[in-house]
């Protein structure tokens, strides 16, 4: 029997909070941390990936920069020297260009996951979803995981804040873990301290622009 695995409130950082909750998923042959780039957020993505462990994912969004491409090559060389998979945020043709493992699609552009299956068996797809609605559909659309958020008020929505029935919420992300056999990531307000109330929910892993360069 396998030892319980309980995540503490003492671990440091999400890294090491994400592999306790994914050990406590069905899906940990999976991810268990995303990294989603957004200089404006993050200005040095390469120095949080230099810090990702084998196995984690990055999504590579940065929709407005210039260089799109260039980032996007010299992100993806760091991705595979460590084993990192690099998926490109709804952009195909870069996707392929880029020899990407996966696209990621936002969720108005769920409705592309079926006929990019069809047309790129090879590539692993995920969504973003903010709602349950919109989850369903990612999973009736097959895509193969999905970030769902916001799970708590976070500085991307300030609104949140003032109003957190805006947010998911655990109890709601324990309901919808429940419901879908896939695999969803948290997304939104995930911090050390928020982090260890996702235990019980079921989900595969944590997602995140910011905190996570411990």
């Amino acid at each position: 029997k396998a030892p319980s695995i309980k995540v503490s409130s003492m671990k440091s950082n999400l890294a090491d909070i994400s592999k306790e909750l994914n050990c406590l998923s069905q899906f940990e042959h999976m991810a268990s941390l995303i990294f989603i780039t957004d200089q404006a957020s993050q200005a040095r993505p390469e120095h949080v990936i230099e810090k990702l462990t084998k196995g984690s994912m990055v999504i590579f969004r940065d929709y407005d920069q210039q260089n799109r491409a260039e980032l996007g090559t010299a992100l993806s060389y760091i991705c595979r020297a460590k084993e990192i998979k690099f998926l490109v945020a709804a952009d195909l043709t870069l996707c392929l260009m880029l020899k990407a493992h996966g696209i990621h699609l936002p969720e108005h552009m769920i409705g592309e996951a079926q006929n990019i299956r069809q047309h790129h068996p090879e590539l692993f797809i995920t969504a973003s979803a903010h709602n349950e609605q919109a989850v369903k559909k990612a999973v009736d659309f097959g895509v193969d995981a999905i970030l769902l958020s916001p799970i708590f008020p976070t500085k991307s929505h300030p609104e949140t804040f003032d109003d957190p029935s805006l947010t998911i919420g655990t109890d709601r992300l324990k309901n919808i873990c429940e419901k879908y056999n896939i695999a969803l990531y948290a997304l939104g307000g995930v911090t050390t301290e928020t982090a260890i109330k996702l235990r019980g929910t079921g989900v595969a892993g944590i997602a995140g622009i910011r905190g996570l360069e411990a």
